[in-house]
């Protein structure tokens, strides 16, 4: 898609852009404190992953205070992380200045965000003008991606950093004209072994992308007469060294994870059952529904429609102002050919890796945003180099300050504190079952309980209780998973099994056999054989504690 843009490179001082940049800086950290003081921090977290690793941050953080800044590396090579292994230290570290609390873990998205429009503004300013690297940001704070709630600015897990990272990388890439300049491919390598570090299986997208631009630079090389002869070999010369740096770094750590990384991976993804659940509770059914399930996400989800009607406007009011031929159009794209060519293979490789995998996520094709971004800022850029301005009542208006406009207004809008009275009334339950739970084990003083729960919920399973505990009552409660987790969690369990994991339960949460029961886990099909007799034993063997209903199902909290 065709984008619009105002200004040339003489038309802004540096110093006054270094000054907007802090300004707009400024304004997104004070919205997004906000909006996590009304509408986060108060509340048990959403959406299951980021749970375990506000979990992971907080007994890092602990063996810090405890045990010293020696626990760091220790964290750094831990084999038992299958995923990434510098988030929750990350976390740790920011907490030694901040306290720790979830809102100073929360601070890691926005210092990612921070940068990556930062290094984004640069990139683009090099390859044309400070307008269009402001068009590129306002692109960038409209994206849906950054207040989706699985993945988004507010949600604590390694998805946000990696599309950060991942766009900084790839715009790094662009900065040094393509492996051109030794210094930053050097620092893009630098980033990209951060990338890795944070998340492990970015390294395949990181090794895609390097050995296609390197096969692009090699054919180059041989069929080109100089001075491209001379260029393309540099390239390529400095992506091999590049990647020589990133394996040298990265592949040792990965083999310290190696069987984490198999058994999550390989098993989780590949070999297990666990694929075609996760593939069915997305509604993906057939070949075509994997195969555009990531093209739609990203379109959808991640960029979002707000971002394509910014974007498709100043295209329009472009080609108004200054109208261009195909032919012409075509002349300047290819001009910037290699460029559009590093895009769309830092863009395609990860999509292509994701569809090839059974196992789908809402959440992880958000790591392509900030390349898709670039792609239609460099449209943008080739079209209309000059950029381009509109009359308005009257009154000349750049586009890009039209842009910039509508970018930061929804950004803003997004991020208001504004509650939604009925979302927060469940969350409040949610929130309170949660602290119940705890509050039961400390009042008995409790170090450790086993918990079961007669479904698959983000809000209710072993570490809610154990969150409340160490932020409400400051006591590291140890809870221990038994029904409805684990292998016991969304698998089909026999009636048997369900009844002896009852017996050994401390606390039990009950609630209904047949509402809100849509997922297709096999859980929720077995349970409805037996479900009556779960409650008729909790009723004789439990405790009633506490009960509420939330969003119609009811909610019934049995204790020991």
């Amino acid at each position: 898609m065709a984008m619009a843009y105002a200004g040339t490179a003489s038309d802004r001082h540096p110093n006054t852009d270094t000054l907007l940049l802090i300004i707009l800086g400024a304004a997104e950290v004070i919205a997004f404190y906000i909006h996590v003081h009304f509408n986060v921090a108060p509340f048990y977290p959403q959406a299951f992953d980021q749970l375990s690793y506000y979990l992971e941050t907080y007994d890092l953080a602990d063996k810090i205070r405890a045990y010293g800044m020696a626990e760091l590396p220790k964290a750094l090579f831990e084999s038992g992380n299958a995923t990434g292994t510098t988030f929750a230290l990350q976390g740790s570290l920011i907490s030694l200045i901040g306290g720790v609390s979830r809102t100073t873990f929360l601070t890691i998205n926005v210092i990612y965000l921070l940068a990556a429009q930062f290094i984004v503004f640069l990139t683009v300013r090099s390859l044309s003008s400070s307008a269009f690297g402001w068009t590129a940001l306002a692109l960038l704070t409209s994206a849906s991606t950054l207040f989706n709630g699985a993945g988004g600015l507010y949600d604590y897990r390694i998805d946000f950093t990696a599309m950060c990272l991942y766009g900084i990388c790839i715009s790094l890439i662009l900065w040094s004209r393509v492996f051109l300049d030794c210094r930053k491919a050097a620092i893009a390598a630098l980033v990209c072994i951060l990338l890795v570090y944070a998340r492990f299986f970015t390294a395949i997208y990181i090794a895609g992308v390097l050995a296609f631009l390197l096969a692009i630079q090699i054919a180059q090389w041989m069929q080109a007469t100089s001075p491209e002869h001379d260029l393309a070999r540099q390239r390529a010369r400095n992506i091999f060294w590049c990647g020589c740096l990133i394996a040298l770094v990265c592949i040792p750590r990965l083999y310290v994870s190696r069987d984490a990384i198999y058994n999550y991976y390989m098993i989780g993804h590949v070999l297990g059952e666990e694929k075609f659940i996760r593939a069915s509770e997305l509604g993906i059914h057939g070949l075509l529904a994997h195969l555009l399930y990531y093209p739609r996400s990203v379109i959808g989800s991640h960029i979002g429609v707000l971002t394509w009607i910014i974007a498709a406007l100043l295209a329009i009011l472009s080609f108004r102002q200054i109208p261009i031929s195909a032919t012409k159009a075509f002349q300047r794209l290819h001009s910037y050919r290699l460029e559009f060519t590093t895009l769309f293979v830092a863009t395609l490789v990860p999509l292509a890796l994701l569809t090839a995998n059974l196992s789908k996520s809402q959440v992880v094709g958000g790591i392509v945003t900030i390349p898709i971004v670039l792609i239609m800022i460099l449209i943008g850029i080739a079209l209309w180099p000059r950029g381009t301005s509109i009359r308005i009542a009257g009154r000349i208006f750049d586009v890009a300050v039209l842009a910039v406009s509508a970018g930061l207004i929804v950004f803003f809008l997004r991020a208001s504190p504004w509650p939604n009275v009925q979302k927060r009334a469940d969350l409040d339950r949610f929130s309170l079952m949660g602290t119940e739970i705890a509050r039961y084990a400390a009042d008995r003083n409790l170090t450790k309980i086993s918990l079961s729960v007669d479904r698959v919920s983000d809000f209710i399973n072993v570490g809610i209780p154990r969150l409340f505990s160490i932020e409400r009552f400051h006591r590291n409660l140890m809870v221990e998973g038994l029904f409805g987790h684990g292998q016991y969690g969304i698998f089909a369990t026999p009636r048997e099994d369900a009844l002896r994991l009852y017996a050994n339960s401390d606390v039990i949460v009950m609630t209904d056999p047949n509402k809100d029961r849509a997922h297709p886990y096999p859980i929720n099909t077995k349970i409805r054989e037996y479900w009556p007799e779960l409650w008729q034993w909790a009723n004789q063997n439990r405790r009633l504690i506490f009960s509420t209903t939330i969003d119609g199902v009811p909610y019934y909290l049995f204790v020991r």
